[in-house]
């Protein structure tokens, strides 16, 4: 078995190769999108970048919050919903209102902007294919037709989500213009992967979809029945093995990279709502893990919080954990786990605290109520733990005992399923009211 380094250092040398980039050059980061070559979701980057601060303001955003006081609302017009790329000197970044940005990295100037027509909450992708230096977005709402709205009711329904423009783009990574689009009966709100040439992602028609990312023919299309939103796909390398998660029905999926073939489904006990749909999954060695709610008998508005460990050749459910109990969320009710190392770090927008998971027993190693809830992904950095949380804070965990050391608020909006990309002295994170930054770690205390 690879260890969790060989595969980082061969998937990195993968995306500097098609990006025609030297690992040699310290001060150029790599592709790092969070879901796509970050098999563990722990989004960082060792290089010689330095520390920067800034933040773009989305264009639109300061009369949004001068004219709405709905703060769903306002995220869903100018809000980051989700990680951003860094390649180079850019920091590519979707936004709500259906634009991907593309910002110099050191100065926070924008250097040009696409318009898909729909919402954008994929995480970019960055690739070389067909001789050229492409970006890769999914554009879709969260919306479902009348038609499929009351299909909820109905089993074995088939329920499809998303209205207006669905489709993947690929974008001129150098002049922002668009080279090919693909697009689809339902959303394309997950975040892709990328593997063997192709643009793998599960969407809102209940499909998992495999395009060629030089011109975005379609190389295959597997029906797995659940409608995929919030759970973006995680490539295994090792075992070339892509999951996801699915509502209605609730369940976790695994597909052969190559050949598109199904090679199993988990429906976990107890598991309630969208669940399975709402999380992304990360990889542990032979292991998938995610988060699920889950709700028993006697539960009427809590539901409790559980981590959970699949084999990823079988099948098997390795381990469960249950984190606690806590208030049910209204929305996105799974936070995203990084690993690193052995341990599963992750948050629970059910119980508001934050935990440390030894990834082969699921035991417990130390937990930390912060308050606020979460639903990023942390960005592990030394011996640090980074949380963003919904209310604007990111707190700074020491990594091995879940002790809180340093507590950030700009005040700028609070972080949803979003993600953290740490490059070299620098976080860069966006929040739902539009801003998006660029931290000097050493301000985060890490």
């Amino acid at each position: 078995m690879r260890s969790k380094r060989s595969i980082r250092s061969t998937l990195l040398a993968c995306a500097l190769s098609t990006l025609g980039l030297s690992a040699r050059a310290a001060d150029t980061p790599s592709a790092w999108p969070m879901y796509a070559l970050q098999p563990g979701h722990d989004a960082v980057f060792a290089s010689g970048f330095p520390a920067v601060r800034w933040t773009f303001e989305t264009p639109g955003a300061a009369e949004a919050l001068a004219a709405v006081r709905n703060k769903t609302t306002i995220r869903d017009l100018v809000g980051y919903p989700i990680g951003v790329a860094v390649v180079g000197d850019a920091v590519f970044a979707p936004n709500d209102n259906g634009y991907l940005y593309k910002i110099d990295a050191r100065s926070g100037k924008l250097q040009w902007s696409f318009n898909a027509y729909n919402q954008l909450m994929t995480t970019p992708v960055v690739a070389r294919a067909g001789g050229r230096d492409l970006v890769f977005v999914g554009a879709g709402n969260s919306v479902f037709a009348y038609s499929h709205a009351r299909k909820f009711g109905v089993a074995g329904a088939s329920v499809v989500r998303g209205t207006d423009v669905s489709a993947v783009d690929a974008i001129d990574v150098h002049t922002g213009k668009l080279v090919w689009s693909h697009p689809t009966r339902g959303e394309d709100m997950p975040s892709a992967v990328f593997a063997h040439g192709l643009l793998i992602f599960g969407n809102g028609d209940g499909h998992v979809y495999a395009l060629d990312a030089a011109n975005g023919a379609l190389k295959w299309k597997t029906p797995i029945g659940s409608f995929v939103s919030m759970s973006s796909a995680t490539y295994d390398p090792v075992h070339d093995v892509v999951t996801m998660g699915g509502t209605h029905p609730s369940a976790i999926y695994a597909i052969d990279a190559a050949s598109g073939k199904r090679l199993w489904t988990v429906h976990p006990p107890h598991i309630f709502s969208s669940s399975a749909g709402d999380g992304t999954w990360a990889v542990a060695g032979t292991l998938v893990v995610g988060q699920i709610e889950t709700r028993r008998r006697g539960q009427t508005d809590t539901s409790g919080s559980e981590e959970l460990a699949i084999d990823l050749r079988t099948g098997r459910i390795a381990w469960s954990t249950m984190l606690g109990s806590g208030k049910t969320p209204p929305r996105n009710k799974d936070a995203v786990p990084a690993v690193d190392g052995g341990v599963v770090y992750t948050g629970s927008p059910v119980t508001h605290a934050e935990y440390a998971i030894d990834a082969r027993t699921g035991r417990i190693l130390w937990q930390t109520r912060l308050g606020p809830g979460m639903k990023a992904a942390p960005t592990v950095i030394g011996d640090k733990v980074l949380q963003p949380t919904g209310s604007g804070k990111i707190f700074t965990l020491d990594r091995s005992r879940g002790a809180v050391t340093h507590v950030y608020d700009a005040r700028q909006g609070g972080y949803g399923p979003q993600n953290g990309v740490a490059i070299g002295g620098t976080l860069f994170i966006g929040t739902n009211k539009g801003y998006l930054q660029a931290i000097p770690l050493r301000d985060l205390g890490a």
